[in-house]
């Protein structure tokens, strides 16, 4: 860390990855030591919190009025901002190479660049881990990206649409949803899911009761869910999980994913439409 006191002359330090902690590395350096000798290296052209994703993948929030300019951030916090993907860092030159950038016509806006710095800080965040199970790449939806939170909510709004025109001629007829994964993210879904199809069904789909037509699974590897926090708030989490008719699954593997299901290592499966 550069010391707090005398801003550096020539030090130019940059950064990759504009989520939580890279963003507010460079907001504190930049007021420090000035937009000349801070870069910010992003591929979108504004930051998303991603923990809200949950929300934009249930249709409660509209993620891309959330967003954050990371020019106008760049503006306010003293430090410079570098659309593009991050293709190459050669280390022996100093020097990290970011990706051209064009419009939804496919027009060059921003060329591909290369950037120099002193000291290189990768903040990249991370993605959502299948484990090589297999069939998860093909069938299940992660919540790495806000594309990936609009392509689950489209897909959740034709599904329900679909049970909705199925009841006419099968009563029997219902949403099968699972969640993998009891932690923060795959619990505040679940919840989310819940409310959200209320609001949905009551407003055009007359066929469609969230009570009785959405089943939603949540599957967990370890013994409880909302492992990291203490056990009390688990057990209150999945009752009030269970209140909701939210199925609660815990010291269960995934083994498979199939279009249809999710299968487990002890054998089990369970019905998805969506997983």
């Amino acid at each position: 860390m550069m010391p707090n006191s005398t801003p550096a002359t020539s030090e130019r330090i940059v950064i990759v990855g504009g989520g939580a902690g890279g963003l507010e590395l460079a907001a504190k350096l930049g007021r420090i030591h000035g937009r000349q000798h801070v870069t910010l290296v992003d591929s979108r052209p504004f930051h998303i919190w991603k923990p809200s994703l949950h929300e934009a993948a249930a249709g409660t929030l509209d993620i891309h009025q959330e967003g954050l300019s990371y020019l106008m951030l760049a503006h306010l916090n003293g430090f410079s901002f570098a659309q593009g993907q991050l293709v190459g860092v050669d280390r022996e030159r100093r020097q990290v190479t970011v990706d051209a950038v064009a419009d939804s016509q496919g027009q060059e806006v921003l060329p591909r660049r290369e950037l120099a710095y002193d000291t290189l800080v990768l903040a990249l965040g991370s993605t959502s881990n299948f484990f090589n199970t297999p069939g998860a790449a093909e069938h299940a939806v992660t919540l790495d990206t806000t594309e990936n939170a609009e392509q689950f909510r489209l897909t959740m709004l034709k599904a329900m649409a679909l049970v909705d025109q199925a009841k006419v001629r099968d009563p029997s007829a219902r949403l099968d949803l699972v969640i993998v994964g009891g932690g923060a993210t795959g619990v505040e879904l679940a919840v989310e899911l819940v409310e959200a199809s209320h609001v949905v069904s009551a407003y055009g789909l007359p066929n469609f009761r969230a009570e009785r037509d959405l089943a939603i699974t949540l599957v967990e590897g370890a013994p409880r869910i909302l492992s990291a926090l203490p056990e009390k708030i688990s057990t209150a989490a999945t009752a009030r999980l269970t209140e909701l008719g939210i199925r609660v699954e815990t010291a269960c593997r995934v083994s498979e994913v199939t279009a249809d299901s999710v299968r487990t290592a002890d054998g089990r499966e369970f019905p998805a439409r969506l997983c």
